[in-house]
């Protein structure tokens, strides 16, 4: 594309910290043609105007905090590609007979469709949409067990019932979606409740995987779930900075990439 001039790059970033909440420098200078210097200079001046706030790694919109919590529907719309490839990646960790836990999220929610068909699994989780896509194809040699508990804004049941059940439980294979994660603070979330849920989940299972596309890396929420190292697997999509999968790769056991989108797919969109 024709290099843009200051002001049409101005208007670019605030159209997608509007739409978005939160945007990435490495995400802004590819979507613009631009080095990530220019692009910190742009944010730099759209901060001194009040009209974003700068954050590590990007900005967010002004009124936005490390406890909001977009909804579930929101997020759903947001990097529908690469979440559909680390869905399918992922889908590889499971196997039949195995307990798998999922909790509340888009990507795992993506996952759990490719799961359906997977014969003999016990699945738990604290995502009542989760369990409806279970219910929904009606594989009887799946067990679906759904935790009791309050609904949170992305649609994951929380609290003492939601810590009961899953401190009752051992299972296989826990596959877990946050909000960011960062080498300074982990795998994070918004939401306290959900990140108790979380670490029960993980102490809970004899093996761990995130599935987190390129836009989580450099995000952080109110909360911290876990450091990266507690992690036995990171599924991730082709767009993760080098520099991010060189982290991933010396904290976490293994990373994955998934396949990258093919030139003749139709190109999605951004996200926080």
């Amino acid at each position: 594309m024709a290099e843009l001039l200051p002001a049409q790059r101005h208007r670019h970033i605030v159209g997608e910290v509007e739409r978005q909440g939160q945007v990435r420098v490495a995400e802004l200078a590819a979507q613009l043609s631009v080095s990530e210097m220019t692009v910190r200079r742009d944010l730099t001046f759209l901060a001194g105007d009040g009209i974003l706030i700068k954050v590590h790694g990007g900005a967010m919109k002004e009124g936005s905090t490390t406890s909001s919590e977009p909804g579930f529907a929101t997020k759903l719309g947001l990097q529908t590609g690469e979440k559909e490839r680390i869905a399918a990646r992922a889908a590889g960790l499971v196997h039949p007979g195995m307990s798998l836990a999922l909790n509340s999220g888009t990507t795992t929610f993506a996952l759990a469709h490719h799961c359906t068909s997977i014969d003999d699994l016990t699945v738990v989780t604290n995502s009542p949409r989760i369990a409806q896509v279970f219910y929904d194809a009606d594989n009887a040699s799946q067990t679906v067990v759904l935790t009791g508990g309050v609904r949170t804004p992305s649609d994951a049941l929380v609290g003492p019932i939601a810590l009961g059940a899953v401190a009752q439980l051992h299972v296989d294979l826990y596959i877990m979606g946050v909000h960011g994660m960062t080498a300074e603070h982990g795998f994070t979330t918004p939401n306290m409740q959900e990140a108790h849920v979380n670490r029960e989940f993980l102490r809970a299972a004899g093996r761990t995987a995130v599935v987190a596309d390129h836009a989580k890396w450099g995000v952080t929420g109110l909360c911290t779930i876990a450091p990266l190292d507690a992690v036995d697997t990171v599924v991730t999509d082709e767009r993760l900075p080098r520099a991010a999968v060189e982290h991933l790769e010396n904290t976490v056991g293994e990373v994955l990439i998934a396949a990258p989108e093919k030139a003749s797919d139709t190109p999605t969109g951004s996200e926080a």
